[in-house]
């Protein structure tokens, strides 16, 4: 039996699959086995997958009909043997040391431990990373609202990046805590659902540790699913907002309200950026500002209060939602894209 787990969930992503599975086999912790979900690709992934199951005995092949990426975890899941789950992305790579990084800062209290990250934009590389060496979750009580906007985490005293806590991948997982507390990917879910997996993770774990090395090469590109034109990003916000609301029952009193409110603030940025300030959505400005109206009338966005330790910009857009302030909110939802443009 080995020691961990990792997860790849693959869906026709022919063009960087070898990239990250070399990553996998080349790693200098040795301890693991590699559970390949094919969800069905129909571009040639299949065969690349059956090709490398014959180059290395530690490989194990799924092939099953197209589900999501969340029902391919959960597969992997199910079918994994090691003492440790990690997942990776089949469009992404991890670092030589990725898994021995991670698996020399356990110790027995430890369910998850996770590393911070590389964002790749074609050439372009930049860091995300805490403000610490080591965060342990007794140190990090504002860790469910980080999870949803970063500067939550300033109310602690530290800085993570949203992506270190929401992503699936980057991290180790107890085997045993999430087959305790039967802990899966909701399969309704598309958007924000490895969130909400992994704040699942860090309410029943008896510790959690974060490290400010990066040890994952998160791929950014504009046709990968969490960047794609959706239409239909109303009906899959109402699930998110059921999901997030019943989680949200478990967390103390006096941060479940801020909880909610960023939940709303989520999805309302799920909405500005699949749909209406999408680039395929060649709507007039007039007709989207009547969408976005109409959308804030649906209560799906609504915002009971504003955590303190927001920033200046986003302070503004949670006022702004409270109010319905459709015009307000389109001015700011460019400043920040223009702001993220320059980040990269």
């Amino acid at each position: 039996m080995a020691k961990i787990s990792v997860i790849i969930p693959i869906y026709n992503n022919a063009a960087y699959l070898p990239k990250c599975l070399d990553s996998l086999l080349t790693q200098s912790f040795q301890d693991f086995e590699g559970i390949l979900v094919d969800d069905g690709s129909t571009d040639g992934s299949a065969i690349i997958c059956d090709e490398y199951l014959k180059k290395d005995s530690r490989l194990k092949v799924y092939h099953i009909q197209n589900q999501g990426v969340s029902h391919a975890r959960n597969v992997g899941i199910e079918k994994a043997t090691g003492e440790w789950i990690s997942f990776v992305d089949s469009d992404d790579w991890i670092t030589l040391d990725f898994l021995a990084t991670l698996y020399g800062n356990i110790d027995e209290n430890t369910d998850v431990v996770m590393g911070s990250l590389f964002f790749n934009i074609g050439e372009k590389e930049i860091t995300r990373t805490c403000s610490k060496p080591c965060i342990r979750k007794k140190d990090f009580p504002s860790y469910p609202l980080a999870a949803l906007v970063p500067d939550c985490s300033r109310a602690d005293g530290l800085f993570v990046y949203m992506e270190i806590l929401s992503s699936a991948c980057n991290k180790l997982t107890r085997k045993s805590l999430l087959d305790s507390h039967h802990i899966r990917f909701n399969e309704k879910m598309f958007l924000n659902e490895d969130g909400l997996f992994h704040l699942m993770c860090y309410l029943k774990a008896k510790d959690f540790v974060i490290i400010e090395t990066p040890v994952y090469h998160y791929r950014i590109r504009m046709n990968s699913s969490n960047q794609r034109f959706l239409p239909d990003v109303h009906h899959q916000n109402v699930i998110v907002s059921k999901a997030f609301s019943d989680f949200a029952k478990e967390l103390p009193n006096n941060i479940c309200s801020d909880f909610i409110s960023l939940c709303s603030y989520r999805m309302y940025l799920n909405t500005m950026a699949l749909y209406i300030e999408h680039p395929q959505n060649e709507k007039s400005l007039i007709n989207k500002c009547r969408y976005l109206d109409k959308e804030l009338d649906s209560g799906l966005y609504a915002i009971s209060s504003i955590p303190h330790h927001l920033g200046h910009l986003k302070r503004m857009e949670l006022k702004a939602l409270q109010r319905h302030w459709c015009t307000i909110l389109f001015a700011l939802n460019r400043i920040r894209m223009l702001k993220n443009k320059v980040s990269f």
